[in-house]
């Protein structure tokens, strides 16, 4: 098996002065003592990982580091979001500007185009009400609408059976893991009492989230970056018909490395961000090997909410 230990014995014969020239050059900092190795087979190993880094970034293998920016929206930003309808729909040739300067915020993704499947799955312990009932969209009902005939663009059309081999799942994997979860509770809410999804880079790329529709306040809780990932925690207050108000907790955690959100959203009557945070921590994510793009081209937003549907 080729793993760095491998490569490590493969270069064994570096020479002392050379290795330590080299470290002195690249300006490595204290490298920790490996107990099987000697210190100098951990300086080759340090190397390594230096050049290999400077090899890639020269060659354009260099990862991707995506971001996620949210602004507030006001009533006189300009008119950036439009329309267009869709080819052979009742709204063909239908274009629309749209503004929603009445919006609490809008979340703006700087994706790529092309990019993976992710699936998520709830491990035990989460800290969800049991009398809530929930169903989704799992990874297989998404998969089955690339069969041929179907929606999605003729060129990216694929049975079923390939879905899953270019997934690297098997189907009944791939009724295990979920693109959306919806919860509901029995208090008479005529909104779900949570929901969780995954938004993977095609879904994000060349899109606004906007968020509060159509006038709300968004009020930021918490804004923080743990290694790859960039959180957001905001409080969204959207002004209802009756003239009460509805209260939404969004919590956000986009991966910059890999380009996927996880976007969780509770009923401020049910749910804090602690709890929303604990639920978080019991979520697994899953790249799939399924590549797929979107075209974004005729619409440049979208608007995300706690709602059914």
């Amino acid at each position: 098996m080729v793993d760095g230990w491998f490569l490590l014995d493969a270069m064994d014969g570096i020479h002392e002065e050379q290795l330590m020239l080299t470290k002195d050059f690249l300006d490595l900092s204290d490298y920790a003592h490996q107990k099987r190795r000697s210190p100098r087979k951990v300086w080759v190993t340090a190397l390594i990982a230096a050049i290999l880094a400077l090899l890639l970034a020269a060659c354009g293998y260099a990862v991707y580091r995506a971001t996620m920016a949210h602004r507030e929206l006001h009533p006189e930003d300009e008119k950036t979001y439009f329309f267009d309808g869709d080819e052979g729909t009742l709204n063909e040739g239908l274009h629309m500007d749209l503004n929603f300067g009445t919006c609490a915020m809008a979340l703006h993704f700087d994706t790529e185009e092309t990019g993976h499947v992710y699936g998520f799955r709830m491990t035990e312990g989460a800290p969800v009400d049991p009398a809530w009932s929930c169903g989704g969209t799992t990874l297989k009902e998404l998969f089955v609408t690339y069969q041929p005939g179907g929606v999605r663009p003729e060129e990216q059309q694929r049975p079923l059976e390939q879905c899953l081999r270019d997934a690297g799942m098997t189907e009944a994997e791939s009724e295990e893991w979920y693109y959306s979860l919806t919860f509901s509770s029995d208090t008479g809410l005529l909104r779900p009492a949570m929901r969780i999804e995954v938004l993977d880079g095609p879904r994000l790329h060349g899109i606004d989230l906007i968020l509060g529709w159509p006038e709300g306040e968004a009020r930021v809780v918490k804004e923080e970056q743990q290694g790859d990932i960039q959180i957001l925690e905001t409080v969204i207050e959207v002004q209802m018909k009756d003239g009460g108000t509805e209260k939404t907790l969004f919590l956000f955690r986009f991966d910059t490395r890999r380009q996927v959100l996880l976007s969780i959203a509770g009923a401020e009557e049910l749910l804090d961000f602690p709890t929303l945070e604990a639920i978080a921590e019991h979520i697994e994510l899953r790249e799939t090997g399924f590549v797929y793009s979107l075209d974004h081209s005729g619409q440049n937003w979208s608007v995300h909410a706690l709602a059914y549907g």
